[in-house]
């Protein structure tokens, strides 16, 4: 990220305030999972790639996901925490979601991924999956944008 973006921000509270806000996202996408019957686990998404076999995916994945849920946070504070108006938690909704919608189309390559392919996780290149990941990306944003406001304040 370009020094001149990070000018302004709090690194510390912005990381602070991402790190939370994954833990959250994991909650909804356990809920999500639950009430929904799908199996679109980000965590053995991420983790999956760095392990031979399914049973270690789930814990593989919590250091990339730690380290996304900082670097989205920083990334919040620097390019969308004083350009979009309204409430705190409203701003980081809108740009969890905007970031979100931006990126899903990586989805078109879940054909290479050993997860997917081998159905130990569901296809994410479906509208249920995109829809199913909206409530994930909102609870992240609104706990992001809300805490990121009060920390560094603080």
């Amino acid at each position: 990220m370009p020094r001149r973006l990070l000018e302004h921000v709090d690194v510390r509270a912005a990381a602070i305030a991402g790190l939370a806000a994954g833990a959250v996202y994991i909650a909804t996408q356990e809920v999500d999972n639950r009430l929904t019957g799908q199996n679109n686990d980000d965590l053995k998404l991420l983790g999956r790639l760095l392990v031979k076999g399914p049973e270690h995916a789930k814990v593989a994945g919590i250091p990339p996901h730690v380290v996304n849920s900082a670097n989205l946070g920083i990334a919040y504070a620097a390019i969308a925490h004083d350009r979009i108006p309204g409430p705190p938690w409203f701003r980081g909704a809108l740009f969890a979601t905007v970031e979100n919608t931006v990126l899903y189309p990586i989805a078109l390559l879940e054909d290479k991924h050993p997860g997917i392919r081998n159905g130990e996780i569901d296809r994410y290149l479906t509208l249920k999956a995109y829809l199913q990941s909206i409530p994930r990306h909102i609870t992240y944003g609104a706990v992001v944008g809300a805490l990121y406001e009060r920390l560094r304040r603080s």
